[in-house]
């Protein structure tokens, strides 16, 4: 298979996986915050200081709302579908890398199946449709991972210790230095294994460190003269890493169903990460001298790398699954090692078992196919009437359904696993297909952003008039309002002239609030209740002078 067939393959897959009805769910999680601080920076023009609510925001590294802001201005739109493009252009950058840079030792197939099991889990189907941190920090920490892999098996030690770090640093850039940890748990393992541990010390790894420092740190130093403030921020990134290791305070409930969670965001692949554990005598046994005389010091680097990941993963999981504070989605960046261990593993079962394995799976294919056939014929006649509108036309229900059914049989024909792989991402596609059309219609209906937005926009009737919200905060249902608006804290000073006034209910007897009250003709518009807050929103004039 050529380079540019195996790209284009994953690259169709990843599509059909992520970019239908991307945009059809409102936003969700930490999604606004993250999507609102991009659009702050695109009307503010700061770039390096976010801010959000009319504050600074200092708990996160700003690479992810850089490039939420870059497909804004890149699309010139600003929807809820390009604000998660970036998402699914990082799961496909992965996907890309290891596709290229695996071929010489998963061979063509096992390189673009890497992607193909990482792209298609739950975690990355859920917040590879999210404007979120999450699936652009496991893309970058898999990318440098597969580079590295690749290229220190095969003895290039310049590039691995250079180009993998490139991606750390943007890493550092989008969530800071978590990823590091477990990135080395993964390198020196492998690193013992094949007794080359003073690779740490050597003149390539220090400058990839350099490179990686030359990438965040730019940013960090800038950012922290900007804000006069070092202290402060030094203090709250701080917070956020001491606070995932205190034993205080601990949620039992939510730290025993950890390891489930993690399971479950592997799936559907997790019965196959038994492949992972299971004893090669290749890998596990001593070198047999007279093995050496034949096996080639490349292979011999990749047995050793295979060791150390395996080794490296199950430290990684046992620390997270143990960290007081945390969560399973900390583990998601340790996703493309499992993949690649996956495919490893694989690759070295005798051929009757892959044959075997083959089969079995294809038919699993076949059966998701049908039942995703019959969920879509059946949406199509009961649940348009539950939600009061069609969000699939009939032709179009019809046409999936003919598709998923008819796709795993067609492929099917074929008994290697990898096509089979191929069927079980087209099946996914399908089912996230009808699953989001549907969601989608059902959250626009019941969600309560966009609702809100809908609703301040037909407050808002004036067009000239400017509108500020005043002491909100963290308010979520702003990126909804569709037309120009401020944000300002308790501390600025409110404007003198005509404006709609959007402020907490609480806070319109208080300081500015109940100055402006004296100065200027107040009507009340509305007092709505929005992301559980009690607001007020208000339509402000200056007197005239007598």
């Amino acid at each position: 298979m050529k380079p540019w067939v195996a790209v284009t393959v994953v690259s169709v897959l990843c599509a059909a996986l992520y970019l239908p009805y991307l945009g059809s769910i409102e936003l969700r999680g930490e999604e606004p915050r993250r999507i609102l601080v991009a659009v702050n920076m695109m009307e503010g023009g700061d770039w390096l200081v976010p801010h959000i609510g009319g504050s600074i925001y200092q708990k996160k590294p700003p690479l992810i709302n850089w490039s939420i802001a870059a497909a804004f201005l890149a699309t010139g739109l600003r929807s809820d579908w390009v604000a998660r493009l970036p998402s699914v252009l990082w799961i496909g950058g992965f996907a890309i890398a290891a596709a290229l840079s695996l071929r010489r030792r998963l061979g063509d197939w096992g390189a673009a199946s890497t992607g193909l099991f990482f792209m298609s889990t739950v975690a990355m189907m859920d917040k590879g449709h999210s404007a979120e941190i999450e699936p652009i920090y496991a893309a970058q920490t898999g990318i440098a991972f597969v580079l590295w892999a690749a290229w220190w098996s095969e003895g290039r030690f310049w590039r691995a210790y250079t180009i993998p770090w490139v991606f750390l640093g943007l890493g550092m850039l989008t969530k800071g230095p978590p990823h590091l940890a477990l990135f080395y748990l993964l390198v020196i393992p492998s690193l013992l294994f094949g007794r080359r541990i003073k690779d740490l010390w050597s003149p390539q790894h220090l400058a990839g460190l350099l490179l990686m420092s030359a990438i965040f740190l730019p940013w960090t130093l800038a950012n922290l003269q900007l804000t006069g403030k070092a202290g402060d921020t030094a203090k709250t990134w701080a917070g956020e890493a001491a606070e995932r290791v205190q034993v205080t305070g601990i949620n039992w409930k939510s730290w025993l169903i950890r390891p489930f969670q993690m399971l479950a965001d592997f799936l559907p692949w997790t019965p196959l990460l038994i492949l992972g554990w299971w004893r090669n005598r290749s890998i596990d046994s001593p070198p047999n001298p007279e093995q050496e005389q034949w096996q080639s010091s490349e292979e011999e680097r990749w047995n050793h790398l295979i060791r150390g990941t395996r080794w490296g993963l199950l430290i990684g999981l046992a620390i997270l699954l143990l960290l007081p504070h945390g969560t399973a989605r900390y583990a998601q960046p340790l996703f493309p090692a499992l993949c690649v261990l996956l495919v490893d593993q694989f690759r070295r079962l005798n051929p009757t078992l892959q044959e075997s394995l083959s089969k079995h799976w294809a038919r699993t294919n076949a059966v998701a196919g049908w039942l995703i056939a019959v969920a879509s014929v059946a949406a199509a006649i009961f649940v348009p009437e539950r939600l009061g509108s069609n969000p699939v036309p009939a032709w179009t229900g019809a046409l999936i359904a003919v598709a998923a059914a008819a796709l795993p049989l067609v492929l099917a024909t074929r008994s290697m696993v990898l096509p089979a792989l191929v069927q079980s991402c087209l099946v996914m596609a399908t089912a996230a297909g009808v699953g989001l059309s549907y969601a989608g219609v059902y959250m626009d209906q019941h969600g309560d952003l966009r609702q809100n937005g809908r609703t301040m926009t037909a407050l808002f009737s004036e067009p000239d008039r400017p509108v500020i919200f005043y002491d909100t905060d963290y308010f979520r249902s702003v990126y909804y309002l569709r037309r120009p608006y401020r944000e300002i804290d308790g501390s600025s000073e409110l404007p003198q002239g005509p404006a709609y006034l959007v402020l907490p209910a609480k806070n319109v007897s208080r300081g500015a609030v109940k100055r402006l009250l004296r100065t200027h003709e107040i009507t009340e518009l509305a007092k709505p209740t929005w992301e559980e807050k009690q607001m007020v929103v208000l339509k402000v004039d200056p007197r005239p002078k007598p």
